[in-house]
C-alpha cells in the first residue's frame, strides 16, 4: 500500500469518525437540553456548565429539526420565539 492511498484512508476514517458526532444527540444533565455534541459543547461552556454533565440520548432520527428557543412573557402570556433580543424587542414594544 502506497503513501497516499494510506493518507486517504486515514482522511475517510477521520471525516467518518467527524461526522459520527453530528449524528448522536446528547442531553444536558442540568438544564435537560438535547442537541448534538458539538452544539452541546458550545451550550454549556457559554453557561458555564461542566461539559462531562451529559447523557448520551441516541441516534437523532433523520427528520430531527432543532427548535428555535422561546420564551413566555410574563405581562401578556404571548410565546416570543427566537433568541433574547427578539424577547426584548418585545418588552420595548409593550412599553
Amino acid at each position: 500500500m502506497g503513501r497516499v492511498e494510506q493518507d486517504e484512508m486515514t482522511h475517510a476514517a477521520y471525516n467518518t469518525q467527524n461526522l459520527r458526532g453530528q449524528t448522536l444527540l446528547f442531553r444536558c444533565l442540568e438544564t435537560g437540553f438535547v442537541t448534538t455534541a458539538p452544539a452541546l459543547s458550545r451550550y454549556q461552556q457559554g453557561r458555564g456548565i461542566d461539559p462531562s454533565r451529559r447523557e448520551l440520548v441516541g441516534e437523532r432520527p433523520e427528520n430531527w429539526i432543532r427548535r428555535a428557543p422561546s420564551t413566555t412573557c410574563e405581562h401578556c402570556g404571548q410565546v416570543i420565539k427566537g433568541t433574547q433580543w427578539a424577547f426584548k424587542q418585545h418588552q420595548q414594544s409593550k412599553r
